[in-house]
């Protein structure tokens, strides 16, 4: 009864993927599983390349526990092969026979046999450990508050920047962990924030091409003992997601690699646990795949176990721990001709691999090396193994252990030559001071002969020209670290808009805080302000100056946006519109006080609703004066007048140069405060002085009767610039028919008050150093657009 239900089921499998008799090459059909493989998984599919889909025909694959497997036919994205997947799993232990009428690699005849592993349980997810933040270790922004990326410091720099941005994936926090983007200089450009309480790894963030584009790809998932469990992720320049790369076979991706090509695949690693006869705990396993990223399907498939014996680690199975892992593969690099360089840790070995048949073609290093090593050439549990091409490779050499075997990790270029079979060094790079990683790091090609270095396990990433000379040395300020680290052109627009935070500042002025994670092409921003949202006028503007920038903006509208400009000022992307909280200001860093004590600041009440403000003045913990409430209109300004005690006035005449460091403070009775330090500037006048009149302008306003000049000569008007936008103002001060002093244009804030600075002339000087009382008797004006305000003032010297 069996018998036939088995029959039944391999002539229905049969019938469901028949075809014509397929026309195939001299070369055959690759197929993996490979013929004779035994550590395949229960999921595998079978992968068949080197044929059309339409040409590959009869297949039959029949489990030796589970018989006859159906399953559907999936062609591969580039038309040159497809894989049976069969509908349901095979069972652990079990052999496969699949029979075919192909000319299949390793079996001619068509019929081949693999087998499956007693695969061990999941790797689970183990506890990520966080660096301490510890003084300046976090990187802070107002503009997004949500990221707090691992601050980095290049303590030096004479690298060319046009070798490209740094990227980084800071893989233990100290907040998050995630893929990161540095200018040249060390100023972050993107950061793509996980928190370090997910327990999610990133690694191998770096640029590549996918169909055609430039893209950014990182490994992201979970790890335990060294290995990762996870997925690869593809963005493009706008920093969308546009495809997700998994392993195939019931494999999850390892940390270690993630290569795409030209064909739109991609090159990974994972970690296969199974047990082994005789072996008490999982074997971990070391696997190569080559994923079509369109399908998911897999194309290639090569397990160490079948190839590397396990006698070739420098662990074994009584090392500590709930695994054994003899080989941890951690970098794989495909050469022209079908074959893979291959580097694994604990081996301590780099392997070149034949591509289509899978077999060993040499050894560099460890127990069994092909080659004569000349001296320096050994390396002790190297990472990031790659052909460059002029044939040398470039190897990461841990080399500092456990065991050791260097007193420091190094980077080494390495040529072989397989005639002779002999191994030579080329050039050895160092970190200065020496540097000891117990895992991870890599060395990348540059261009001109640069070789750029991530250092692992430790905080550090650095370059060395062509001669081995460093010449770019940075570093996390926290005890953080990242997998690889690379250096890349790169040109990145954000979906996103960029992101705006505004603040008053106690002058008056608004600090507003712009940024756009991952714009790379912002050349200036343009600020926007007005009384309403939809009333928005330039305002002022600021050069980028590194991730988040702050522009000061002297305006009393309560609402903001920013424009990002191109090169050429052109708009790339506008923030959203954000309203400045009602707040005082307190302008100027002087106040004049009389002889009697008598002074007054000047202050600005911007809010929509008039100020009631009392001013405290203080000398550390002195208060040497204290008012009432004074009224100062909405979206006005003026004078807050005070009156120092006796101990006030005492520290003031014994204040050096007759000036006095205090601290004035304003409050309003809604709460609003402004606290600002200024200098009490003493005067001394005699007799009532000049006449004082003033006649205001539309939008501008002389603010005072009496300013004040230093013995140089240097004084200011105070102007209140009450229009909706900024004022340009000129000033013009003389005596009779004879100009004493003339300004050019200076900028003051729209709705705030603002100094007029002015430098009398000789005749200036001379006629307020005679002037009756320390007073000069003048006619000022102001002038901005339209706008003209005048009025006969007096000057004081002091």
């Amino acid at each position: 009864m069996r018998s036939r239900r088995l029959l039944t089921a391999l002539a229905a499998a049969v019938l469901a993927l028949a075809s014509a008799a397929p026309a195939q090459g001299a070369s055959g059909v690759s197929v993996y599983p490979s013929p004779g493989t035994s550590y395949n998984l229960p999921a595998t599919q079978i992968t068949f390349r080197g044929i059309a889909p339409s040409q590959i025909g009869q297949i039959q694959v029949v489990g030796s526990q589970t018989g006859a497997h159906a399953g559907t036919l999936q062609a591969d994205s580039d038309g040159n092969g497809a894989s049976f997947l069969p509908r349901t799993p095979f069972n652990r232990g079990e052999t496969v026979t699949v029979t075919t009428a192909l000319n299949i690699v390793g079996a001619p005849h068509g019929t081949f046999s693999f087998s499956i592993a007693k695969t061990a349980y999941s790797i689970k997810p183990m506890p990520l450990p966080v660096a301490p933040a510890g003084s300046g270790g976090l990187q802070h922004f107002r503009s997004r508050p949500d990221l707090l990326p691992p601050s980095v410091v290049i303590a030096k720099n004479a690298a060319p920047a046009g070798e490209g941005d740094i990227f980084l994936s800071p893989q233990y926090g100290p907040a998050q962990n995630g893929p990161m983007i540095l200018s040249p200089t060390g100023q972050l450009i993107w950061f793509y924030p996980v928190a370090v309480s997910s327990q999610t790894l990133m690694s191998d963030f770096r640029v590549q091409s996918y169909q055609g584009a430039p893209v950014l790809t990182w490994w992201q998932g979970y790890t335990n003992h060294g290995s990762g469990q996870g997925e690869g992720i593809i963005f493009d320049d706008t920093y969308r997601e546009i495809a997700t790369v998994k392993a195939g076979n019931g494999l999850m991706m390892d940390l270690h690699e993630f290569l795409l090509t030209p064909q739109a695949t991609a090159w990974i690693i994972a970690v296969s646990p199974v047990y082994i006869n005789g072996i008490g705990k999982p074997v971990m396993d070391a696997v190569i795949q080559e994923i079509d990223i369109p399908t998911g399907l897999v194309m290639y498939e090569w397990h160490a176990l079948d190839h590397v014996p396990l006698t070739d680690s420098f662990f074994t199975a009584k090392t500590p721990g709930f695994v054994f892992d003899p080989y941890h593969m951690n970098s794989l690099s495909p050469v022209p001709g079908g074959a893979l360089v291959v580097s694994m840790r604990n081996t301590s070995t780099v392997y070149e691999v034949n591509e289509a048949t899978g077999r060993i073609l040499w050894e560099l290093g460890g127990r069994h090396s092909s080659f004569r090593l000349g001296n320096g050439v050994s390396t002790a549990f190297q990472h990031d193994a790659l052909v460059q091409p002029d044939g040398t490779i470039t190897i990461f050499d841990d080399g500092a252990g456990p065991p050791a075997l260097h007193p420091y990790s190094r980077g080494i270029r390495v040529s072989l030559n397989t005639r002779n079979m002999t191994a030579s060094l080329v050039r050895e790079y160092d970190h200065s001071p020496g540097i000891s990683a117990d895992f991870e790091g890599n060395v990348e090609q540059l261009s001109g002969g640069d070789v750029f270095m991530g250092w692992g396990q430790q905080p550090f990433f650095s370059e060395d020209n062509g001669a081995g000379r460093q010449i770019l040395d940075g570093r996390f300020i926290a005890p953080t670290s990242s997998y690889r680290a690379y250096r890349f052109a790169w040109t990145g627009r954000p979906a996103t808009s960029p992101a705006l935070a505004v603040s008053p500042a106690p002058d008056g002025s608004t600090n507003v805080y712009v940024s756009w994670n991952g714009a790379s092409d912002v050349g200036s921003w343009r600020v926007l302000a007005g009384t309403t949202p939809t009333s928005l006028s330039p305002q002022g503007s600021g050069r980028v100056g590194g991730f988040e920038t702050t522009i000061p903006v002297h305006t009393a509208d309560p609402y903001f946006a920013v424009q990002a400009l191109g090169a050429a000022g052109e708009v790339l992307g506008t923030t959203t519109t954000a309203q400045a909280p009602p707040h005082l200001g307190v302008f100027g860093r002087s106040a004049f006080v009389s002889g009697a004590g008598t002074g007054g600041v000047p202050a600005g009440c911007l809010s929509p609703k008039p100020c009631s403000v009392s001013t405290t003045v203080s000398v550390g913990r002195t208060v040497i004066a204290r008012t009432g409430r004074e009224a100062i209109g909405s979206g006005l300004g003026g004078l807050l007048f005070f009156s120092l005690s006796s101990a006030g006035r005492s520290m003031l005449a014994r204040a050096r140069g007759g000036q006095l460091a205090a601290t004035v403070s304003t409050r309003d009775a809604s709460g609003m405060t402004a606290t600002v330090p200024m200098a009490l500037v003493r005067f001394d006048t005699r007799g009532t002085g000049p006449a004082r009149k003033v006649s205001q302008g539309t939008g501008l306003s002389l603010i005072g009767l009496t300013d004040f000049v230093s013995k140089a000569g240097t004084g200011g008007l105070l102007v209140d610039c009450n229009s909706l936008t900024p004022c340009s103002v000129s000033a013009k001060v003389a005596v009779g028919g004879t100009t004493i002093a003339a300004t050019g244009r200076e900028f003051v804030g729209a709705g705030e008050l603002g100094y007029v600075i002015f430098s009398l002339t000789g005749t200036g000087r001379s006629l307020l150093a005679h002037a009756p009382g320390n007073q000069l008797g003048v006619s000022a004006s102001i002038t901005s657009g339209s706008s003209t305000a005048t009025g006969n003032l007096a000057l004081v010297g002091f």
